[in-house]
């Protein structure tokens, strides 16, 4: 029977040290940071992924099985609200040993992406002085877009950030202000950005990029290039279809906030409004923001300019504004001329990325202050400093881990973001189906612990629920699979495959050994109770 106050010696201490000082607002504001962070950008750069999609359609059909899963980590976070509660779900719901493999491969991905995402934060700048001085013919501007595209100043910006993002994560409840300020922020400058796309159309900004380029006709010139080099488009419904990996991507990261479940005042409302009500506002945000960019700019020349952009594809118009990249902002400034709005545009995407990396920080160091208290990982990785009350150790830990993930992204040209979708795919499906088989295998646990235990035709509905999402994402991933931008199936991708899940099952059960011999405690026993809170 699963007890909430388990025996004496079975968990590193009775009590786990935190404080419930999360509110629901801050933590939905951090959520949409941590899915939003990035993103818009991508969305525009990757649309030669799927040539032809209805955008917005992919975002809704995306959105359902989205929030079906959004309803399983809510389900996880009520159940066990602690410290990496969805792992500690996760770890509980069938075998403790898939458990942690799992969220040990997700933990590698969320670790690797804090370093690309930094890294991101100084390319960005590269577009938004690219701009300024192509637009003002400015030396200077371009000289700042040259340093921030260059490797110096990537790693730079990049490091900074990085350790930046570690101290806000540092600052307990001052973190969470943090958060929150720059959440209002986004979303104010997201709106005005907006509000700017609605007044550009695709004829206006055809004349105005013949004008900024030099080349006559630069709008028919990018995209007859796009296509002469092999950009084919399909039909609108296999196009919408084949975006569906892609958009399924953009909104993952909504887990997190389960990983602080043991810190959110209001537990149940907090987790609804920062995973379930959350993810089906950033749906709407991506459906519009696409919906306005297709209709400000027109869907062929961003989907030809992102495939000339990703591909080195030899263009006249691209080579003039080489650095900008798929920066839509600028194409905005040379429509409406607006350098404020200019200015807004970026932090609208910018900010977002920016404030979403100290919660990132939090969110790693909660999986391994779990992986602490079940005995996996070393006990100091669950001390809590007095003062913040916060891990402060493993802050520090991963903050090194950031650091090195800067540089690799900088120097091994092998590692890059798409790199960890698989591993995405995989860990929410295996979540999904764990969920899903949890009555049936874990079904003391699931009596005890989890409070929604509706049946739908006999069968619980967190069953059906999980099943569905469950092959969801397995649609997704043939989809993905070998896709030769996406998931090139070559050494380097199976090797860092078996690298990620062979060391967590071999971590996983070195702990087990070690703990039997030299502590006397047989973890399986561990893994039928909830850990203290």
């Amino acid at each position: 029977m699963v007890q909430n106050n388990p025996s004496k010696n079975l968990f590193i201490r009775q009590s786990s040290g935190l404080v419930r000082e999360v509110s629901p607002w801050s933590s939905s504001l951090a959520t949409f940071g941590l899915v939003t962070g990035g993103v818009p950008i991508l969305i525009i750069e990757w649309l030669f992924l799927s040539p032809g999609a209805n955008l917005p359609l992919s975002f809704f059909i995306s959105l359902l099985p989205t929030l079906l899963m959004a309803s399983l980590f809510f389900i996880a976070s009520v159940s066990m609200p602690r410290a990496g509660g969805d792992y500690v779900f996760n770890s509980r719901a069938t075998n403790p040993m898939i458990g942690f493999v799992n969220y040990w491969g997700l933990w590698i991905a969320f670790a690797l992406s804090l370093g690309i995402y930094s890294f991101y934060g100084a390319q960005w700048f590269a577009y938004l002085f690219a701009g300024l001085g192509i637009y003002f013919h400015n030396s200077f501007f371009l000289s700042l877009g040259n340093f921030f595209d260059g490797k110096i100043g990537e790693v730079s910006v990049g490091l900074v950030i990085v350790l930046f993002s570690s101290i806000i994560a540092s600052l307990g409840k001052y973190h969470w202000k943090f958060i929150t300020y720059g959440g209002l922020i986004s979303i104010v400058t997201t709106i005005i950005m907006f509000i700017g796309l609605v007044t550009i159309n695709p004829s206006s900004f055809a004349s105005s990029l013949s004008s900024v380029s030099g080349v006559p006709n630069a709008y028919i010139k990018v995209i007859h290039d796009a296509e002469s080099n092999g950009l084919t488009f399909f039909s609108p419904l296999s196009a919408t279809l084949l975006a569906l990996p892609v958009v399924w991507y953009y909104y993952a990261w909504y887990n997190l906030p389960a990983s602080w479940s043991g810190e959110m005042k209001s537990v149940k409302k907090n987790v609804f409004y920062s995973i379930v009500f959350t993810i089906a506002m950033v749906g709407v945000y991506y459906a519009i923001f696409a919906y306005l960019n297709i209709h400000a700019f027109g869907q062929k020349f961003l989907t030809s300019w992102s495939y000339i952009d990703c591909n080195g594809i030899s263009d006249p118009v691209y080579s003039s504004l080489q650095n900008i990249g798929p920066f839509t902002p600028f194409f905005a400034l040379i429509v409406d001329h607006n350098v404020l709005l200019y200015i807004i545009m970026f932090i609208a995407l910018w900010l977002p990325n920016f404030y979403s990396n100290p919660p990132l920080v939090v969110a790693l160091t909660r999986y391994m202050f779990a992986w602490s208290f079940d005995r996996i990982m070393p006990e100091w990785m669950a001390d809590v400093n007095e003062r913040y009350h916060i891990p402060l150790k493993s802050t520090i830990l991963v903050s090194i881990i950031g650091l090195a993930g800067v540089l690799m992204y900088a120097f091994i040209p092998a590692i890059s973001t798409v790199d960890v979708t698989i591993v995405f795919q995989i860990g929410y499906a295996v979540f999904a189906l764990s969920t899903a088989l949890m009555p049936y295998v874990k079904r003391r646990v699931y009596e005890n612990a989890v409070p929604f235990k509706r049946k739908l035709l006999g069968v619980p509905i967190i069953s059906i629920v999980g099943f569905l999402t469950f092959w969801f994402l397995i649609y997704t991933l043939t989809l993905t699979w070998n896709n030769s931008f996406l998931l090139p199936i070559n050494v380097s991708t199976i090797g860092s495959l078996v690298a990620i899940y062979g060391s967590g099952i071999l971590i996983y059960y070195l702990a087990k050994l070690y703990t039997k011999r030299r502590i006397g405690i047989d973890m399986e026993m561990l893994f039928e109770e909830i850990p203290p809170e």
